[in-house]
């Protein structure tokens, strides 16, 4: 079993080679978020979490809103299941589409790119959706294994010890976790920039979030009819933790094929000792 000490120390020194995102004291306060959860058998389309979630929209807005989705149907992404099931899904958020040329080009040096999917959104959403404060990013799915090349150099020069260096698919995680990270320092946390991050990066997962409620998501990315067997929905309303992960609001997908939320104070990534 890996001694989790040993975790936190190689997070650590991850975190320590790039920028620092900001805290402000400003972010922390006492509250209590909404959170519906679900899990079938049989695929569940977006539609079924609009009562649930409407119902607990006391519990939101502060300032986000998110769904995150597992057990997907590769033909609503147009693609097929042995793609689905061999690729990581890596979800990129553009707030800033002038970006997409430089996040594209820093995905195709670290992966093979297999599929791309654009999300489709609401074009009507200042008039239909006017719980929402600013527009949702643009969403592309990249569909993508990590280059070989790339895994070879990455574990002679970066491997923690705590990874195994012939369990592949472990490396192959690690290689993703930290190609993300560094996306994220570099497209929204490097000099107060807010242009792009990565929503999530698993298999055979989903996370989309706003600055709104959640089922505003289902509406925006209309993801009425897109199915799942997994979903969460959650409303953010602030907790005392101070949020770092680029997003703001639950659900996180920083781990790899997680996705976390929770609805008070119990963890905020002040502090994992």
């Amino acid at each position: 079993m890996i001694d989790p000490k040993t975790i936190i120390d190689a997070r650590r020194r991850m975190t320590a080679s790039h920028p620092k995102f900001e805290r402000h004291e400003e972010d922390a306060a006492e509250g209590g978020c909404g959170v519906v959860g679900l899990a079938c058998e049989i695929p569940v389309a977006g539609r079924h979490l609009f009562k649930s979630l409407e119902q607990m929209r006391n519990r939101g807005n502060g300032k986000g809103g998110g769904v995150a989705m597992v057990g997907l149907d590769p033909s609503q992404f147009n693609t097929d299941q042995e793609t689905l099931d061999s690729t990581f899904l890596y979800a990129v958020a553009y707030l800033n589409i002038d970006v997409r040329e430089g996040v594209e080009a820093l995905i195709e040096e670290a992966y093979e790119l297999h599929h791309t999917f654009e999300f489709p959104t609401l074009q009507t959403w200042q008039t239909d959706l006017s719980a929402l404060e600013a527009k949702p990013p643009a969403v592309v799915c990249y569909f993508v294994t990590p280059k070989s090349t790339k895994v070879a150099e990455f574990i002679e020069t970066q491997l923690s010890a705590v990874i195994d260096a012939a369990d592949m698919a472990a490396v192959e995680e690690e290689y993703v976790f930290h190609t993300t990270h560094a996306l994220n320092v570099e497209f929204y946390a490097s000099d107060g920039r807010t242009d792009a991050f990565v929503l999530s990066h698993g298999r055979d997962i989903l996370i989309l979030k706003i600055v709104g409620y959640a089922e505003d998501v289902i509406r925006y990315y209309q993801l009425d009819n897109m199915t799942a067997h997994v979903w969460i929905g959650h409303h953010r309303y602030p907790t005392r933790g101070r949020v770092t992960h680029p997003g703001g609001a639950h659900p996180f997908g920083q781990g790899i094929d997680c996705a976390l939320v929770h609805n008070g104070d119990f963890s905020n990534y002040v502090s994992v000792t």
